[in-house]
């Protein structure tokens, strides 16, 4: 399966090259897919969030299109290939961190945290675990098993993220206001303490539930409810720029390795690939089922993004023959 590397020029070429797993028969209404790369890009993995909930994980380099294991994982929320890619790490909502071997799926260990969960961010190295709960943040060390800070927030805590050099920890959040209404809020700590930096809010949008740091380090983007996909500088979390994004708002972000390119998945069943320079959508796709969402997610070679398709399939995107010309 080949692809060429994508960058602005050649993402306007996107193009739907390999789907994976079989279509469900009885898919529930809402389902909501988180995936994963590891590494090498040889592994793609899927989190199954309701209905049939599972974890399930393909090789690559074969062709067939029905995944290597499939896990029942009940509560299951989000999952990670770790460094060598000879376990996954998973996480449920009622807390529970789980590992498994990718080989066979035969799981490896299992720690409680006795938290309910509403988001999770692994580190670059994969040695630290950001967690987020409805009025708390935490850090787990995952080599130690134990709890390297937690801090109370009166907000409510969505997706969550660590700056690639390891200094920031970052939320979005929906903080509460009069006469049952929420604002989006940003909320920035220290990520080594747990010291609380800054927060910003806005009160054009409700709630964010995404944020991503760019490669650099030197700023973030937060998506909001209200479609907006704000640039955030660091560590003040001044407004850097505004970039327009899904109107429906963005459930998740992600950048390519670069830092060229934003992945926006929308909440409705489409996803975007912005140029970050400049904001333009490059690319967009949808399979118009507006109740099976997915997170997207950059393959670490920069050659292809995934995004979960309808029936609980994932889809994989690569450029073949790319169009280059002037943007």
């Amino acid at each position: 399966m080949p692809s060429a590397l994508l960058t602005p020029d050649t993402a306007k070429s996107l193009a739907l090259l390999r789907r994976l797993g079989d279509p469900e028969r009885n898919p529930p209404v809402y389902q909501l897919q988180w995936l994963g790369w590891d590494a090498s890009s040889r592994y793609l993995l899927s989190v199954l969030q309701r209905g049939r909930t599972c974890l399930r994980w393909w090789d690559l380099q074969s062709d067939q299109h029905t995944p290597l294991v499939t896990l029942p994982l009940p509560g299951a929320m989000a999952a990670w290939f770790l460094p060598g890619a000879q376990r996954i790490l998973s996480v449920t909502v009622q807390g529970a961190l789980q590992t498994w071997a990718v080989s066979d799926g035969s799981l490896l260990s299992m720690v409680e945290t006795g938290r309910s969960l509403t988001g999770a961010h692994l580190s670059v190295d994969g040695t630290r675990l950001l967690l987020t709960a409805a009025g708390r943040v935490l850090l787990w060390d995952l080599q130690r098993s134990w709890l390297v800070w937690r801090r109370e927030d009166p907000a409510y805590l969505y997706g969550c993220a660590l700056s690639p050099d390891g200094r920031f920890a970052a939320a979005g959040a929906a903080e509460e206001q009069p006469e049952d209404r929420t604002r989006a809020t940003i909320r920035l700590w220290d990520a080594r303490t747990g010291q609380p930096l800054a927060t910003r809010s806005f009160d054009s949008s409700s709630r964010s539930w995404t944020v991503a740091f760019a490669p650099s380090g030197e700023w973030l983007v937060a998506g909001t409810s209200a479609g907006e996909l704000l640039c955030l500088g660091l560590p003040d979390l001044d407004v850097v720029r505004v970039i327009e994004g899904p109107g429906a708002g963005a459930i998740h972000v992600e950048f390519n390795r670069e830092g060229s390119l934003l992945a926006v998945s929308a909440d409705t069943t489409a996803f975007e690939v912005h140029a970050v320079q400049d904001g333009r959508v490059l690319y967009s796709d949808s399979d118009l089922d507006d109740m099976q969402l997915s997170t997207v997610a950059f393959s670490p070679d920069g050659r292809f993004v995934s995004w979960g398709l309808d029936e609980s399939r994932v889809g994989i995107w690569g450029v073949v023959n790319a169009r280059r010309g002037p943007g």
